[in-house]
């Protein structure tokens, strides 16, 4: 019977060392995936950046070719209407970290520290 034990012991002991390795082989795919993932989302994000570029230019080349503004005008325009998107874009960005801090949570927590001090001193 103590053999038997030693025996499920050893078995034991080799199943978690199996698991272990399957823990650090899918550790290191789960690294390399994430690292490409990242390359491929920097790459994405430059072509992006690209395509943007193309389009701001085909409109101020179309704003040009009906001879509604100059080329200046026409790229002060485009210029404009980015950093009305960049505003808006902060404005948003701003609003959405308020939720970031866990208002809700802290608030909890001030009342309990409020309710314990108030305690306290009676």
């Amino acid at each position: 019977m103590l053999r038997s034990a030693g025996q499920m012991l050893g078995e034991g002991r080799e199943l978690l060392r199996d698991y272990l390795d399957l823990l650090a082989v899918e550790g290191q795919l789960a690294g390399r995936s994430l690292v490409l993932m990242l390359a491929l989302a920097i790459c994405l994000a430059i072509v992006l950046v690209a395509a943007w570029m193309f389009l701001t230019l085909s409109g101020v080349m179309w704003l040009t070719d009906l001879g509604l503004l100059s080329v200046v005008q026409a790229l002060l325009a485009g210029a404009g209407a980015h950093l009305v998107l960049a505003l808006l874009i902060w404005f948003s960005v701003r609003r959405l970290s308020r939720n970031l801090v866990f208002g809700g949570f802290r608030e909890a927590l001030d009342r309990q520290s409020d309710d314990e001090a108030t305690e306290d001193k009676s």
